[in-house]
């Protein structure tokens, strides 16, 4: 019993045998940030001053029939950017919904144009598409293969790779002219397109 203790004494002082207590000291670097940088597209009405977040009503026509030509000569969106990042390239798109009259119209051949909007903007063909003084019309890609550069296939397919607009203190404009197809049947009396023109800065060429 005797050597079967000094043994288990002799295993415990051999486990702590290399057990020491060191000096250590742990300084910190503290208030590290990392801030996201800006880019912000802003733009203005051809009749307003005040640089926004978004315009409305820039485009408006009344009383459209078939074959209508709408140059909108005056009408244009003013584009600039405030931030601290530059971004790659501009892209132009749109959205639109439509309106059914109320009341019907009894000569409106298609009383529920507002559940398929897209049949009302292939009606509406785009004529000019003019930005910073170049016109991009033959960058819109005819999606449905009607001959024509519409509402529809802007939306469809965005045109990309635009120059950036300057600094907000100068502008870049943007302007369009529409015709409404000669061929617009009876289904589109009353109706009314009602468009969003969408545009993006991106900061990326892969975007």
């Amino acid at each position: 019993m005797i050597i079967l203790a000094l043994a288990l004494l002799l295993v415990a002082g051999m486990a702590g045998a290399g057990t020491f207590a060191y000096f250590s000291d742990t300084e910190t670097s503290t208030g590290n940030t990392f801030t996201a940088g800006t880019m912000d597209l802003k733009v203005v009405d051809w009749n307003e001053l005040t640089w926004k977040d978004g315009v409305t009503a820039t485009w408006t026509a009344t009383n459209m029939k078939p074959g209508d030509e709408l140059p909108f000569l005056a009408e244009f969106v003013g584009l600039g950017r405030v931030g601290t990042i530059t971004p790659n390239h501009l892209e132009i798109t749109c959205d639109y919904s439509v309106i059914e009259e109320d009341p019907q119209t009894e000569a409106d051949t298609d009383p529920n144009t507002n559940l398929n909007p897209d049949k009302m903007a292939k009606q509406l063909v785009i004529t000019r598409f003019l930005y910073n003084g170049v016109d991009y019309l033959s960058s819109i890609q005819d999606k449905d293969g009607d001959l024509k550069k519409t509402f529809y296939d802007l939306k469809q397919a965005p045109v990309d790779n635009l120059p950036i607009p300057p600094i907000a203190d100068g502008q870049q404009n943007f302007r369009l002219s529409v015709k409404f197809d000669e061929n617009a049947g009876n289904d589109f009396q009353g109706d009314t397109l009602n468009l969003t023109m969408i545009f993006t800065l991106n900061q990326d060429a892969s975007q």
